[in-house]
């Protein structure tokens, strides 16, 4: 039919469709009951596709797309939270064809509406797809590129949260499964002290492609932290999950890796959840397979799938009830700093403080802070406790500017970019604080992701704050890990200190600590020193500072400027 103008008549007589390829776009039809994908004439020649390239269903159009697009017409459409009320529910979204190398990607906008069936799932699709061309490629080429791990080449940690969030909308939609998985590989710490970080690197590469080869079409892989990758698993039920693990282990440990030092063998642990039938979001979805990967690091198969456990539920709530404790003291005022000094061997003088958390109960009792921190930090809310504690130790040193105090933060601050945003901004008002103000990380949360750690722990070098490991000997840290993050001292776990004068072995222990660290270079405190005996054997073994209540006990730091401190 031609277009008609307020003059009449195009003079060529052009058609709706003559004009849609004239601009380089095709309009389509897609019946998602059928699959069937109608377009308009020339669809092909408009998008830059050869003729003989079947688009006729979503699904061979869908072949067509880059392995690299993150997002899709599919995803657009059953990952929306909207409802069609009648007029149909409008998206847009762009994604890369792959035709050809990757530097001749074809970049399209899809644009359209859909329309629901009576049970609200979408029906029918009509829109409209252009192409964007060469200058909108490399605008595009550099924006991805951050949402990729450099190394492996695979997503982000957060685009693959992405991913499984959009995943877990689009099956609760058409009500599907879908599932998410970790993978950790569990000897890499091993790997790294005995070949070098380089092999390390080189087994992670190889890894993340053995992974790539196992998958499914139409799933998703990404780099989840330093050791661990993360599958989002499309149309995924237990069934074919338990499948899926197992072939994706099997092909990490089918073979060692060859590298320039020799074969390695690498072996992996596979936690996942099936969602929405065992995770409602996100943040479940990845707590619940960290959770089902911890238990398949102990187990022979080393895979295991998330299901539901009536005593870790009671565990769950109970730690529920302990974090709503620690929250109404929070929201109360009722979060108190107590400071326990730490002695230099060498002078028998205190040189800083260590802040530890009480609460004051609704009835004036004190009590130590540490099983409802543990319970919040079970539960996800240790960030507000981290938050506060540092705005308490803010304060006391800015009241004291004789003051030094060292603060302990959780694994999931040292990814938390806001507590560093509100540690920038006291220190923007307060530069001198940084200079007397320590932070400890426990060696397990140092170990978790490595890359997180260094990149936390340079943002508070840079600033001038020192950093100690807590803990440490609970873990697996080596002492070079310990040196490539450039950590100023070390503090001893106390329930090897403790036993010093009873155990041959935990003597044996702290003794080989204090000589390592010594010869690298490292300060060390030992904690927890109650007697006198424990620290005279301390001294004797070089340790450079001592904290414990043979020499101090806590104290609550004042309120305000009140000289008087309770011992607790």
């Amino acid at each position: 039919m031609p277009l008609e103008t307020a003059q009449g008549s195009l003079p060529d007589a052009w058609t709706l469709d003559d004009v849609l390829a004239a601009v380089g776009e095709a309009a389509y039809v897609w019946n998602v009951d059928t699959d069937a994908l109608h377009w308009s004439p020339g669809a092909a020649d408009a998008l830059g596709l050869s003729p003989n390239v079947a688009i006729d269903t979503a699904s061979r159009f869908a072949a067509l797309l880059d392995p690299d697009a993150l997002t899709t017409r599919r995803e657009a459409v059953f990952g929306s939270t909207s409802q069609d009320l009648g007029e149909g529910v409008p998206f847009e979204v762009e994604y890369p064809l792959n035709q050809g190398p990757r530097a001749q990607r074809l970049w399209v906008q899809d644009r359209g509406r859909w329309r629901a069936d009576e049970d609200g799932r979408p029906k029918t699709v009509v829109g409209v797809v252009r192409r964007l061309g060469a200058r909108y490629e490399t605008a595009q080429q550099a924006a991805t590129l951050a949402r990729f791990d450099p190394l492996t080449g695979q997503l982000s940690r957060a685009r693959l949260i992405e991913v499984a969030g959009a995943a877990l909308a689009a099956g609760t939609r058409m009500r599907t499964p879908c599932s998410f998985a970790l993978a950790s590989l569990t000897n890499l710490g091993a790997i790294n002290d005995a070949y070098g970080y380089d092999v390390g690197d080189l087994a992670i590469v190889e890894v993340s492609r053995r992974f790539r080869g196992a998958m499914r079409g139409g799933d998703t892989l990404g780099r989840f932290s330093t050791s661990t990758f993360g599958f989002t698993l499309q149309e995924c039920d237990r069934g074919d999950l338990e499948v899926v693990i197992r072939r994706l282990a099997d092909a990490v440990h089918a073979a060692p890796i060859a590298t320039p030092a020799g074969s390695v063998a690498v072996r992996v642990a596979i936690g996942a959840v099936v969602a929405p039938r065992h995770a409602r979001d996100t943040s479940e979805m990845v707590a619940r397979a960290r959770l089902s990967l911890a238990q398949a690091a102990a187990r022979p198969a080393a895979v295991c799938i998330y299901a539901p456990d009536p005593e870790r539920e009671a565990a769950r709530r109970a730690n529920m009830r302990l974090a709503d404790q620690l929250v109404a003291a929070l929201n109360d005022g009722r979060v108190r700093l107590a400071l326990q000094p730490v002695f230099a061997v060498s002078t028998g003088e205190a040189v800083w403080s260590e802040a530890l958390v009480r609460v004051v109960l609704p009835d004036g009792e004190i009590i130590s802070g540490g099983p409802l921190a543990a319970a919040a930090e079970e539960v996800g809310l240790i960030h507000m406790l981290d938050r506060r504690v540092l705005d308490l130790a803010v304060a006391h040193l800015s009241r004291r500017p004789d003051a030094y105090v060292a603060i302990n933060v959780s694994a999931a601050t040292t990814a938390d970019e806001t507590w560093l945003e509100a540690l920038y901004a006291w220190l923007a008002l307060r530069p001198d604080v940084a200079e007397r103000l320590m932070v400890e990380i426990t060696e397990t949360a140092a170990i978790a992701d490595l890359e997180v750690t260094s990149r936390f722990i340079g943002d508070l070098r840079r600033r001038g704050i020192k950093v100690a490991i807590d803990d440490f000997g609970t873990g697996h840290t080596s002492f070079k890990a310990l040196k490539e993050l450039s950590i100023d001292l070390v503090k001893i776990d106390g329930s090897f200190v403790r036993d010093l004068e009873s155990s041959p072995e935990a003597g044996a222990f702290v003794r080989a600590l204090l000589a390592l660290a010594r010869e690298l270079g490292f300060e060390t405190v030992a904690e927890q020193v109650e007697t006198q005996g424990v620290a005279d054997l301390l001294k004797a073994w070089g340790a450079t500072y001592l904290q414990g209540r043979l020499l101090a006990a806590p104290a609550l730091a004042p309120i305000e400027d009140d000289p008087s401190v309770q011992a607790i």
